[in-house]
C-alpha cells in the first residue's frame, strides 16, 4: 500500500472538513452580527426590506455551509472505515451525533422570504385543492375544543399552506392561507412573533381580506406582548379597515378608550 498517498489523502479530507467548517463558523458570526442590526418592527420600510434580503442571504449560506460540513464528515466517515480506522471513525461518528442532536433553528419562514410584494389576484385549482387540504389537516390536529393537539398535523398543514404561497404566489388564496399559518402559530404554538409575521402579510397580500386580521393582531399586542401602544394602532386599524363586525369593533374601542386612560394615568404619575 502506498502509505504516502493514503496520508496525503487523508490530510486533504481533513483540510476540506476544516474549511468547511471555519465557512460555517463565519457564516454563524455574521448571522448573529446581522440579528443585532434588526429594527424592532421587521416589516416595515424599505430599510427592512434590504436587511431582510440580507439575512436570506446569511441564512441560505449557513444552510450551505452546515448541508456541506454534513456531507464531508459521512465522506470522513467512509474513508475511516475503507481504511479500517477504527478511533477515527468513531469520533467522526461522535461529530455527527453532537451536530445533529444539537439546535437547528428555522431562522427564516416564507412570511419572511416571500416579502410584501406578493398579491392575490386569481383563482388557481391547484392552489385550492392545497388550501382545502391545509384546512383538513388543521382541523385533524387541532384537537377537540384545543386540547391536545396534534403538532405533527398542525406543522403538516403549515407546510400545505406555505406550499400554496410558494408554488401559486398569485393564487386569491395567499391571504386565507397565510391568515391559517399565522392562526396555528397564535393557538396552538403560542408563537407570537410567527404568527404576527403571517398576520401583517395577509394585509399586504390581500388587503380586502374578510379576516379580522388588525383586530386578532391588535389582540396579540394586547394581551400576549402587552405593547399598548401597538395596540391601540391596530384596534384603531380594526375599527376602520377590517369587515364591520360589532363585537370587534366594540371591543376595540372599549380597549382604545381604557389603553389611553392608563397611558395617560401613566404620564402624570
Amino acid at each position: 500500500m502506498n502509505y504516502r498517498r493514503v496520508f496525503l489523502s487523508e490530510a486533504a479530507v481533513l483540510w476540506a472538513a476544516t474549511i468547511l467548517l471555519l465557512g460555517l463558523m463565519g457564516c454563524q458570526e455574521g448571522a448573529r452580527r446581522g440579528s443585532q442590526m434588526r429594527v424592532a418592527d421587521p416589516l416595515s420600510g424599505s430599510t427592512a426590506d434590504l436587511e431582510r434580503g440580507a439575512e436570506v442571504g446569511l441564512v441560505e449560506q449557513m444552510a450551505h455551509h452546515r448541508s456541506s460540513y454534513e456531507r464531508t464528515l459521512e465522506v470522513l466517515l467512509q474513508f475511516y472505515d475503507q481504511q479500517g480506522n477504527h478511533l477515527k471513525a468513531g469520533w467522526v461518528e461522535e461529530e455527527m451525533e453532537h451536530m445533529n442532536a444539537g439546535p437547528q433553528r428555522q431562522y427564516l419562514v416564507v412570511a419572511e422570504v416571500a416579502g410584501p410584494g406578493l398579491r392575490a389576484q386569481r383563482t388557481i385549482p391547484e392552489a385550492d385543492i392545497l388550501y382545502e387540504e391545509g384546512l383538513d389537516l388543521k382541523r385533524r390536529g387541532q384537537g377537540v375544543f384545543g386540547l391536545l393537539p396534534d403538532k405533527k398535523k398542525l406543522y403538516l398543514a403549515i407546510d400545505k399552506f406555505n406550499e400554496l404561497i410558494t408554488t401559486y404566489s398569485d393564487s386569491d388564496r395567499i391571504g386565507q392561507a397565510a391568515f391559517e399559518i399565522g392562526e396555528i402559530y397564535r393557538i396552538h404554538m403560542k408563537d407570537w412573533a410567527r404568527a404576527l409575521q403571517y398576520y401583517e402579510r395577509v394585509r399586504q397580500w390581500d388587503p380586502q381580506t374578510a379576516r379580522p386580521v388588525s383586530f386578532t393582531m391588535a389582540r396579540v399586542y394586547d394581551d400576549q406582548l402587552h405593547n399598548r401602544i401597538k395596540a391601540v394602532h391596530y384596534y384603531e386599524e380594526a375599527i376602520s379597515l377590517d369587515v364591520p363586525n360589532e363585537s370587534n369593533i366594540n371591543y376595540a374601542k372599549r380597549r382604545i378608550e381604557l389603553i389611553n386612560k392608563e397611558l395617560t394615568g401613566k404620564i402624570y404619575d
